[in-house]
């Protein structure tokens, strides 16, 4: 079997992971043992699967950027245009009408909340008003554990997997 024909192959299961709600693990897992099954170079298959899921990944990354710069555009438009109508009624109060509109579709009307503004580093203020996160540091520890200094709670773990180039 060629590249191109174990690539496209390839495609064709990987393209059962395109529904909406994902692809039943285990019919997919049976399609895949099958096609691996049926295929000689065993190794090669694995890399052409790895290689098309690879593809997926990075094009749905893509993707999910291109969302996420969409959904900020809107949620900038959004909150500008609730300022528009948060002016307008700033307006009519200020001419002396009702700061309020009702309509059979929608009620508006100037809502007053409250928040607070720090206007200092956290560190000026009181330390009741602190919060303190504990972090682990990993590349401390590594370090340590690589030249054979003991730590309690942490340890070398090794793991090994397929590399491809």
């Amino acid at each position: 079997m060629t590249g191109h024909e174990l690539m496209k192959e390839a495609g064709a299961l990987v393209a059962l992971l395109d529904a909406p709600e994902g692809a039943d693990a285990d019919a997919f897992d049976a399609l895949l043992a099958n096609w691996l099954d049926s295929t000689d170079d065993k190794i090669t298959a694995y890399w052409a699967v790895l290689r098309r899921m690879s593809d997926e990944v990075d094009q749905l990354r893509d993707l999910e950027g291109i969302l996420q710069r969409r959904r900020r555009y809107i949620e900038t438009q959004e909150e500008r245009v609730k300022a528009l109508a948060t002016e307008l009624l700033a307006a009519r109060e200020a001419l002396g009408e009702a700061p309020k509109v009702k309509t059979p579709l929608f009620s508006a009307w100037l809502g007053t909340s409250r928040s607070v503004s720090v206007t200092c580093a956290p560190e000026e203020l009181e330390a009741c008003y602190q919060r303190v996160v504990v972090s682990v540091d990993k590349h401390a520890l590594l370090r340590d554990l690589e030249v054979g200094r003991e730590v309690a709670g942490a340890s070398l773990v090794e793991s090994r997997g397929v590399r491809w180039r």
